[in-house]
């Protein structure tokens, strides 16, 4: 489900989209994906990496745009269907870790688990 409280944008997911589909396994079809870096300090060279996922359900009623910001892991899938329905997105808290998600699925033909700092939300 959208449980999720650190989630940038999360509140208004919650509120267009109904009950029955607040579950990242019903968005599973990839529409597009984007991976970008960002410069946060020149002077030190330090930058966060960005991959930003465009996801539709089934029936590509709703569409969401998923950011992910400072990413570490593995990201492999088949590109022949753009569907990944194992997909999943949980809060990963580690003391000592800047990691606050862990996405990842459960299908086992792909290669897909990730680990980022923040992740913002936006139904387009």
């Amino acid at each position: 489900m959208f449980d999720y409280n650190k989630i940038t944008g999360i509140e208004i997911l919650k509120k267009k989209i109904p009950p029955e589909l607040q579950f990242w396994h019903l968005f599973g079809n990839v529409l597009e994906l984007n991976y970008s870096s960002k410069t946060i300090d020149e002077f030190y060279c330090d930058f966060t990496n960005i991959i930003t996922v465009l996801l539709t359900d089934s029936n590509q009623r709703y569409k969401i745009e998923l950011k992910l910001y400072n990413i570490r892991g593995n990201l492999n899938f088949d590109m022949a269907n753009g569907f990944f329905s194992g997909f999943s997105i949980e809060e990963y808290s580690n003391p000592g870790s800047d990691n606050h998600f862990h996405l990842y699925s459960d299908e086992q033909d792909i290669e897909f688990d990730l680990y980022c700092e923040k992740i913002k939300v936006k139904l387009l």
